[in-house]
């Protein structure tokens, strides 16, 4: 009888949706071996290969993956019911409210917020996850995750979602980049310069090029992509390009010197923020405190 892990389900399911193993151990945060090593387990269980397996591809589904892919985020949904469920029966009466959010948004904005609705609501259980935007996502689709907090510039199709504020975003790179120090670039000219940017199909490459079309600086040379913010920044101050981030990311590496702010020549840039909210669990009690928490700290949101 197949009876794989909550593990391996999760594994799988983000092979298949990055289209690689590589993809799958960023996502999850793991180590690529470690990938291989629950894959391998997985298909031993099932007896047939789930993946095709070809140097320099995408990892494609077999016929027997894709008959899998078809039960296992079900799977997958109804183990993490399970945990919570257990989890909330551990807690003696505590609602468990389970949250993904954003790796950028994290330290700089969400820390002391989530931190100040845990000790005012002891009743909820709260489980905070960060990763990439895609997974935030994700995750809320799944169900694994009851809210997902990312930046963007258009509501997640399919999930109910609202703007829950904005932030600043800045241009910026190497103290010694061509740009760096003048005033009023126009954005004709920051076009012409390289970035350091997302893959262009992922949720934040499409962002960072729809935020710098809003003011002209199209279209977007990309000279190098991380999916890591710490990674397109130490990218940018090694000298490889321009980067976009939120301002308050930064804004110890501008004081640094480690990096320097362009001066564009346009308006502001802003991204949204977002709430995603699982649609079962819209009208749990500890999804609506924590919404009506978010509601009433807006003001450091703008």
């Amino acid at each position: 009888m197949l009876i794989p892990t909550f593990r391996q389900l999760q594994v799988f399911i983000a092979i298949a949706e990055t289209g690689s193993f590589a993809g799958a151990a960023r996502r999850l945060g793991i180590a690529q071996p470690s990938v291989s090593a629950h894959i391998r387990g997985l298909e031993a269980e099932a007896g047939a290969d789930l993946f095709e397996r070809k140097t320099g591809r995408a990892a494609a589904l077999t016929t027997a993956g894709e008959t899998f892919l078809l039960h296992a985020r079900d799977l997958l949904a109804q183990a993490s019911r399970l945990e919570q469920g257990l989890a909330a029966a551990r807690g003696a009466g505590h609602h468990v409210l389970t949250i993904n959010c954003q790796r950028t948004l994290s330290d700089p904005l969400l820390r002391g917020l989530l931190a100040g609705f845990a000790r005012l609501n002891r009743d909820i259980r709260l489980g905070v996850r960060t990763t990439y935007q895609e997974e935030v996502l994700a995750s809320v689709a799944r169900g694994d995750s009851d809210i997902g907090i990312l930046v963007g510039t258009d509501p997640a199709p399919g999930l109910p979602c609202r703007l829950i504020g904005r932030q600043r975003c800045v241009v910026y790179a190497a103290p010694d980049h061509p740009l760096a120090g003048r005033t009023r670039v126009p954005a004709a000219e920051v076009a012409r310069h390289d970035f350091i940017g997302a893959p262009p199909a992922s949720h934040f490459g499409r962002t960072m090029t729809q935020l710098l079309a809003r003011v002209g600086v199209t279209p977007v040379r990309i000279a190098a992509e991380a999916t890591d913010f710490g990674m397109s920044r130490d990218f940018a101050a090694a000298g490889l390009g321009l980067c976009v981030s939120l301002e308050m990311s930064v804004r110890e590496d501008v004081a640094a010197g480690r990096v320097a702010v362009i001066d564009l020549s346009a308006p502001a840039l802003f991204a949204d923020i977002y709430q995603v909210v699982n649609p079962r669990r819209i009208n749990a009690y500890p999804v609506e405190r924590f919404s009506a928490w978010l509601d009433a700290a807006g003001a450091q949101w703008a």
